[in-house]
């Protein structure tokens, strides 16, 4: 009995080469989109229903997500490091600075110095 899911939703099938795949005891694979729109695959689900039932999690989960975050996962999904981290770094209000100054030292900062000229 083949079962149908809504437009959308992702598919489920066996990767076997099998004469009769519903008959054979491999796992069902399921193939879906994650909210980024990345092609995804989870296997080892024993039964049909096993399947169906994840795919409507994954389902759920996507609908539940708000259209801004999705968005924003979207296009953050598709940077690189080197474009987040200059994006990032004007907002830096990190106590340290991000680079080097020429009197600085991490072999001299990280010893105590008593009485040192």
């Amino acid at each position: 009995m083949a079962r149908q899911l809504a437009r959308g939703m992702g598919s489920f099938f066996k990767d076997c080469g099998c004469a009769r795949p519903t008959r054979c005891p491999h796992p069902y694979t399921i193939r879906f989109r994650n909210g980024l729109g990345k092609q995804l695959e989870e296997g080892g689900f024993d039964t049909q229903d096993d399947a169906i039932e994840r795919l409507m999690q994954i389902y759920a989960e996507k609908k539940r997500t708000a259209p801004s975050v999705a968005e924003a996962r979207r296009e953050l999904g598709q940077k690189t490091v080197a474009e987040y981290a200059k994006q990032w770094r004007p907002r830096c209000t990190c106590p340290y600075p991000p680079t080097r100054s020429a009197g600085w030292s991490a072999a001299r900062s990280m010893t105590t110095r008593k009485g040192a000229p």
